[in-house]
């Protein structure tokens, strides 16, 4: 398998990781639609990364084989307060971190706070442009109806490749994150407003400050990446001082899992 699954409890909660390898810590963080989990988003990446780091990939709360959130308010909060934990827990101190759709915005966040809770020594965000994804393929995740088969069009969605929608053995590990208990009524939840509200603005306090980013980074995205438009990735590049900007040729929101050949050429370098 090339790694350990390990449980600890943090914050009051279980939260289960996968660690493998030696070397100066590094954090893989996974993205946010339903039957995401550190081992699908991750497992082509741990053993080349595992080479020359300690690798530590936690399922966040509600994902995965963590506990599940029952109160859905401050829900990233909550994340950044697991992630923050886990890294004090295990000793990490300062870590090189890659996060990927949700999680990367949780990095670009705390990269960008004047008092982060993470220790971001350099990061890599993947899949993530300046605005939140909107439009027909956010819909498409956000109105997955818990059955194996309605993954069908969240993969079309998330890779570039058909063939990831009619991979069967990919699509039953994908769903048996789905079918743990309580993993779809989180999502579920999770995704609800009060009847009668409007979408949340994304940023009410304004564009985000990622001019104040000072750790070096990378972002990598996919070539036809649905969920994140190119302007919007262009204006995420043109936000942050100094950032290396990648695009992975026919891959989509995850490069990781669809190019990890490309995608592990194009940040093993600059992780170590």
């Amino acid at each position: 398998m090339g790694w350990h699954s390990r449980r600890v409890r943090v914050d009051g909660a279980v939260t289960h990781y996968l660690e493998a390898g030696d070397g100066p810590p590094l954090v893989l963080l996974h993205g946010g639609e339903y039957g995401a989990a550190a081992e699908v988003t991750w497992e082509r990446c741990i053993p080349a990364l595992a080479a020359h780091h300690r690798v530590v990939a936690p399922d966040l709360l509600g994902y995965g084989h963590s506990d599940k959130l029952r109160d859905m308010r401050g829900q990233r909060r909550r994340f950044v307060a697991q992630v923050a934990g886990l890294v004090d827990t295990l000793c990490l101190g300062p870590a090189r971190f890659v996060g990927t759709s949700l999680s990367a915005r949780l990095l670009l966040d705390q990269a960008a706070s004047a008092s982060p809770q993470w220790p971001i020594e350099a990061m890599v965000v993947v899949g993530i442009g300046l605005h939140p994804p909107d439009g027909a393929a956010a819909r498409t995740l956000a109105e997955y109806d818990g059955t194996l088969d309605g993954l069908r069009p969240l993969m079309k969605v998330l890779f570039a490749d058909p063939s990831f929608a009619d991979d069967e053995d990919y699509l039953r590990r994908r769903y048996a994150f789905c079918d743990i208990p309580g993993a779809w009524e989180f999502g579920a939840a999770s995704r609800l407003r009060r009847p009668g509200a409007g979408r949340p603005a994304s940023r009410p306090g304004g564009p985000p400050p990622y001019g104040a980013i000072s750790v070096p980074t990378m972002l990598v995205v996919g070539e036809h990446d649905a969920l994140v438009p190119a302007a919007s990735a262009v204006a995420l590049k043109d936000s942050i001082p100094g950032v290396r900007a990648v695009t992975i040729a026919g891959a989509g929101h995850y490069p990781q899992i669809e190019r990890t050949d490309e995608f592990l050429a194009a940040v093993s370098g600059f992780l170590r």
